[in-house]
């Protein structure tokens, strides 16, 4: 009855208590340790490190290319913020870097002086923290001869999404903790109550896991075409009539991409200095017996859907050659422009060390499973076979500087 009559602590009181054996608990178990800072990526120029600003198009496409980020800009409602070293690149800071950029080359000001004074550059660190080290590499839009049937030549499918493709947007679900640079999705099936990975190439190609259930959109005469179309990501169909229709990326598997040149060169099969898309071409065309084999080596599979104008990337907006880049959107902004220098494949030469410097501003427009890290670049060279010539042997080292609208402060 003692106990019935007993004062209960002040409120006050008790929630200091509480608030204080929490501390200790959750303190003692490093849950209110703060979180270690991430590294910084990114090394900021000063106006003495810009380098010199030669664009090698002549301004070529770079107008059309900005407008086409600002088409996605005005129109996408989940844009993911990036930390560039300590600063939060939104859509906002985004859309008036482009907007700015874009006024002063209508104004023909892009000169040394206003590129220093009005925007911040930066440029990956190296891990030797100097910065350098980016990878270009190249991609085009193939012309492939299609079918609508399938024959006795033209056997090898191009799929539309299954309808039991499952994606699923782990970042909406708020008590899954995910790292800065994590995964921010999921690709699957459900079998019976449980979802599991998506069948991988192997699975698809030699097991006939989608015959009957997936949607043919064309059928090729060649398995290396289609293993191109998906590496591409984006194609030009010429059928038997003479009619043309070009598809784009529309979904993938979600397993990993593995290179399939990277395992010849570990093979000692083609020495790296010497590989490229030609080169794997050759290779495939003089070996027919191991082509099943290899492709099957990456397991990671692309599905396509009909394109009117394009080809379209990863913003959903028409590349434009020459401009548009693939980077990697946890470290880059999606649709930022900046200036890239590196080497170009001399096109009067088939030797692959022949090479010429060029430097130009490109757009941040697409995205691929092999372009991860800050050291990452695939350049859209084109369409058709000219544009085949220069991305397939592009490999090379490089810079990319990325621009930012200086804040209105620092500019005094």
């Amino acid at each position: 009855m003692a106990l019935r009559h007993r004062r209960p602590f002040p409120r006050l009181y008790r929630g200091a208590v509480w608030a204080s054996a929490a501390v200790l608990v959750l303190g003692g178990c490093g849950l209110l340790k703060p979180r270690p800072k991430p590294p910084e990526l990114f090394i900021k120029l000063s106006p003495r490190e810009i380098p010199p600003i030669v664009d090698d198009l002549r301004g070529e496409g770079l107008e059309k290319a900005l407008e086409q980020s600002l088409v996605y800009l005005e129109r996408v409602r989940d844009f993911r913020p990036v930390v560039l070293n300590e600063r939060s690149v939104d859509k906002e800071l985004v859309l008036s870097t482009l907007r700015h950029f874009l006024q002063r080359l209508r104004e023909r000001r892009l000169d040394a002086r206003t590129l220093a004074e009005e925007f911040d550059w930066y440029v990956a660190k190296n891990p030797s923290g100097e910065g350098s080290g980016m990878l270009i590499t190249g991609y085009y839009e193939p012309i492939l001869s299609a079918r609508r049937q399938p024959d006795d030549r033209y056997r090898y499918p191009i799929y539309e999404p299954p309808p039991d493709l499952i994606r699923v947007a782990v970042e909406r679900f708020p008590a899954v903790k995910l790292d800065p640079v994590g995964v921010r999705s999921l690709i699957g099936r459900v079998e019976g109550r449980i979802l599991v990975p998506y069948y991988s190439r192997q699975e698809i190609d030699s097991g006939g896991a989608l015959v009957g259930k997936g949607t043919v959109m064309a059928w090729l005469d060649n398995p290396f075409d289609v293993f191109v179309l998906h590496v591409q990501g984006s194609g030009i169909l010429r059928f038997e009539d003479g009619v043309e229709r070009r598809v784009g990326y529309a979904a993938s598997n979600g397993h990993p991409y593995v290179s399939v040149g990277k395992i010849l060169i570990e093979e000692g099969v083609i020495p790296r200095e010497e590989m490229s898309l030609q080169s794997l071409r050759r290779y495939f065309a003089a070996h027919p017996e191991r082509t099943a084999e290899l492709l099957e080596r990456n397991p990671s599979y692309i599905f396509f859907r009909w394109v009117e104008e394009g080809p379209v990337g990863s913003l959903n907006v028409p590349l434009t050659p020459g401009r548009s880049a693939a980077l990697d959107p946890e470290v880059y902004p999606k649709a930022l422009v900046g200036f890239l220098e590196g080497t170009l494949p001399d096109p009067r030469s088939e030797s692959s060390a022949a090479t010429a410097p060029f430097s130009r501003w490109v757009v941040h427009q697409d995205g691929g499973g092999a372009i991860r890290g800050p050291h990452r670049l695939d350049l859209f060279c084109g369409t058709g076979p000219e544009a085949e010539l220069t991305a397939g042997r592009l490999k090379s080292p490089g810079r990319f500087y990325v621009l930012l609208k200086k804040d209105a402060r620092s500019r005094f």
